[in-house]
């Protein structure tokens, strides 16, 4: 693959890596959420709970896109290309544990989301709500990603294939669990900025929650940011030189590259004083973690087709 196709297979990803990147935020959100219920009953501050809610409703909303995206993308699969969606909908495909765990977090998601403010003298029963949900949806994302890789060997020596995808896929599992926490947070900081007038929650609670999102946001990615550097190091000598010798080392380097910006400007949300005045580098780094993923989902791609 030359540098050409390279960026029109990227270009081609940036809108599957926008939905994708929702969807992974989606997952996400119930993590952060009950970090926040969590917080607020240790540390015994409203303000986590009240950013814990919010990132719950945005998970929701995001959920709901996603569930709607997913069922258009399934019926459009269904119809123009049969073959290829019966190998990831069949009873033996490794896709059903993961679709299993996508039920499970998709019902509690909407109980513990829905449920906030009824629950509210119930928050110990709450916070198991969330976090079934959230365990569900990280175990769905991690069981997922390797299958993926497995469903799509395509090597004429399967020995080779399946030596390569099990390498992959216990740091694509973690690294990619790892992102929804990173996106969830990070969304959520735009979420906050879009949703203050509407809310109008206050200065100091927007200051506050700004702060914490943006340093929830951080921590993970750098976690997202170590597991490519694993990943790198279990790739097998083989496709190194298949990736590192061609353009896709420049798509992987830019991803990372991306990355590390994007947890930059949180940290610099994170530590400031007047986090409001910094909202213009919320919509920055979201737009940065999109191009990231978009990059990241052209070397799953490639990943795939090397086995």
């Amino acid at each position: 693959m030359n540098m050409n196709e390279t960026l029109i297979m990227v270009a081609t990803m940036l809108a599957p890596a926008f939905f994708s990147l929702l969807g992974m935020a989606a997952y996400g959100s119930p993590v952060v959420a009950v970090l926040g219920e969590i917080a607020a009953k240790a540390k015994k501050r409203v303000f986590y709970d009240k950013y814990g809610q919010q990132t719950s409703t945005m998970g929701l909303i995001l959920l709901i896109l996603t569930l709607v995206v997913c069922g258009a993308g399934v019926g459009v699969a269904f119809t123009k290309f049969p073959e290829f969606i019966k190998k990831f909908i069949n009873p033996a495909s490794p896709l059903n544990y993961a679709f299993i765990g996508m039920g499970v977090f998709a019902l509690f998601t909407f109980i513990h989301a829905l449920s906030w403010k009824k629950m509210r003298s119930a928050k110990g029963f709450h916070i198991v709500l969330g976090l079934i949900a959230a365990l569900a949806g990280l175990a769905a994302v991690s069981i997922a990603v390797p299958a993926k890789l497995l469903i799509g060997q395509t090597a004429a020596d399967p020995t080779q294939a399946a030596y390569g995808a099990q390498a992959l896929q216990l740091p694509m599992a973690v690294m990619y669990a790892i992102l929804t926490i990173a996106a969830a947070a990070g969304l959520s900081c735009a979420y906050l900025v879009l949703r203050r007038n509407k809310d109008d929650f206050g200065r100091d609670y927007y200051n506050f929650s700004l702060k914490l999102a943006a340093r929830w946001a951080a921590i993970p990615m750098v976690g997202f940011l170590a597991c490519q550097g694993w990943l790198f190091a279990t790739l097998p000598e083989n496709f190194k030189t298949m990736t590192v010798g061609t353009p896709l080392g420049f798509v992987w380097a830019g991803a990372a590259g991306l990355g590390a910006i994007c947890a930059i400007l949180w940290l610099i949300i994170a530590r400031s004083a007047a986090p409001l005045q910094l909202k213009g580098l919320t919509f920055l780094a979201a737009l940065l973690m999109w191009l990231m993923h978009a990059l990241n989902v052209t070397l799953f791609m490639n990943f795939m087709s090397m086995f």
